[in-house]
This record gives structure tokens, sequence and C-alpha cells, in this order.
């Protein structure tokens, strides 16, 4: 049993994720954001205005999940959902004042990088960041989108 759970990258990246998100979310306490809160910001931001599907695709998470994150987040004023072209779909946006809580948050962000280089070592840090990166490709959740992305205009 014990080599099962020292070997399970399940519960070891979980065990480690766990601790990570509890130093950033530290960070972002005092402005009333999670740091997935802060991440789908940032993650808005990147794309610009966009529909929920692409940013759950971005974000790696399902839609139903991205919207019980997203609710809290407009009704706050930070993000704005708009209707699309067809009423189907939805855009998401920041607002000015998601912009606000980004600009504040990023220097929360910028603080936590600091804590996480601390507590690793800013070599150790580089190398999970590279490993973390390269390991992405291999496993992308099964439910993104498999829709082909359209050129913007």
């Amino acid at each position: 049993m014990r080599e099962a759970i020292r070997v399970c990258a399940c519960f070891n990246l979980r065990r480690v994720s766990r601790a990570v998100t509890q130093v950033y979310d530290e960070a972002m306490a005092p402005l009333g954001l999670s740091s997935g809160q802060f991440m789908l910001l940032l993650a808005v931001r990147m794309l610009g205005e966009t529909s929920l599907l692409r940013l759950a695709d971005t974000v790696w998470t399902d839609r139903s999940v991205l919207s019980r994150t997203v609710r809290p987040l407009e009704d706050r004023g930070l993000l704005a959902i708009l209707t699309g072209k067809d009423r189907r779909t939805r855009r998401i946006t920041l607002t000015p004042a998601g912009q606000q809580a980004l600009r504040d948050g990023y220097v929360r962000w910028q603080g936590a990088q600091a804590r996480m280089s601390e507590l690793l070592g800013s070599r150790q840090l580089e190398e999970l960041l590279g490993t973390l990166e390269r390991s992405s490709l291999g496993v992308q959740p099964k439910y993104l989108s498999k829709r082909p992305r359209r050129a913007r205009r």
C-alpha cells in the first residue's frame, strides 16, 4: 500500500497542488479572490472577449464547473457575460472592475511566486515548471472541445 501511494502520480500531484494552492490563496485572500478566480481573470484578460467554451478549454475545466466559478465573479462585477450573435452562445469579458482586480492581484501573485521560490528554491521551481509544461502535452483532459478553431478576424 505505501508503495502505491509513493508512486501514485494522482495522489502526489494533488497533495502538492493543494499546498501550492494554499500559498496563492493566502496571497489573494485580502482581495476576496481565490487563486483559481485570479487565474480565471488572467485567462480572460489573455484571451480578450471570448466564448465560455474557449475559456473552459484554455483553463482545462468542464463548462459546468466553469459556470460555477464564473458566476461569483460576474456577481461581483468583475466579469460580464454577454449574449452572442445567435443567443445560444455566451461571450465573457473583463469589466473595468475586473481589470483593476487583476492589477491588484498581480502584485499579490508576484509575492506568491517569490514565496514559492523561497520554499522550493528558484532552480527547483524552474525545473518543476518545465516538467509540468512538458507533461501537460500528454495529459489533456478528454472533455476539451474537439471543434476546430476558426481564425480570428
